[in-house]
């Protein structure tokens, strides 16, 4: 059965419907966090694991976390899973890029563009000289203008050796909430059950709808805060929308190596627009 789940974050509630937590490994845990505990109260991000970024200056805390199983017939065993994950996500303290507002749509965009290539972009096949990148995106962006502030959903593609070999994607829904915050819904569906072609041989029909029925179900409600500082940002810049198009990065960045002074650059190109 769904419940109805709430979080808070620098103020802000952040609201989805989830059914109970059922996973097939024993060892993938449930990740709560009490709705009564604001996250960001102590400032402190956690690190990411070694070797996800390319570098230490980003940090996160899990909000939730679930995996949904889903079985075939009578002994058929598990056929797939479906996991979700919410975190917050922001630059560590001696990182971050000071006079810029990840609530500003413009701003928020620079600073997707450079979580993304520090997230996926620095990974490649074949080592270091290797120009096969094991990522893809982002793909499908897509705008969700029922949010009060900037946000997208897109797809980030785990690719294989051969550039034409996509495998499933991680479906990602990211908006801001705070000034040096954003949020990340990360859903990843997993296909078990295959034939000697890596054709699917189930029906994944069931996986799609819980997820999307999750998805339509995340809401965000600003706190008085944060809604001042998006009406002062509306008021300054008129459009609160991400750019309507997001082509995919140039991966890996070992060949398209990022600005050598990020914030600086940042900052003179918040006023380029899309």
């Amino acid at each position: 059965m769904a419940k109805k789940v709430s979080l808070t974050v620098g103020g802000n509630r952040i609201a989805l419907t989830a059914p109970a937590h059922s996973s097939r490994y024993s060892k993938v845990g449930k990740v709560n966090t009490p709705e009564w505990q604001d996250v960001l109260q102590d400032n402190y991000l956690g690190k990411y694991s070694e070797g996800v970024m390319s570098n230490d200056r980003w940090g996160s805390i899990d909000l939730f976390g679930r995996m949904w199983a889903f079985y075939g017939p009578w002994m058929s065993g598990c056929k797939g899973a479906l996991s979700l994950s919410v975190s917050v996500i922001g630059r560590r303290n001696a990182y971050q890029f000071p006079g810029l507002s990840f609530l500003n749509p413009r701003a928020f965009e620079m600073v997707l563009v450079q979580y993304l290539n520090d997230r996926y972009g620095h990974e490649n096949w074949g080592g270091e000289e290797s120009h096969k990148p094991r990522y893809h995106g982002p793909v499908d962006w897509l705008l969700h203008n029922h949010f009060p502030v900037p946000s997208a959903s897109f797809k980030i593609y785990n690719q294989g050796e051969d550039s034409s070999d996509l495998a499933l994607p991680d479906h990602l829904f990211v908006f801001p909430v705070t000034n040096q915050h954003f949020v990340e819904v990360c859903f990843v569906q997993e296909y078990l059950s295959r034939d000697q072609k890596g054709g699917v041989t189930f029906d994944t029909t069931p996986m799609q709808e819980l997820q999307d029925k999750i998805f339509n179900s995340i809401t965000l409600k600003l706190g008085p805060e944060t809604q001042a500082r998006v009406d002062q940002i509306k008021a300054e810049v008129g459009d609160m929308q991400l750019c309507k198009e997001f082509a995919p990065l140039k991966w890996p960045t070992n060949i398209y190596p990022p600005e050598p002074s990020e914030a600086p650059q940042m900052q003179k190109s918040l006023k380029a627009g899309c």
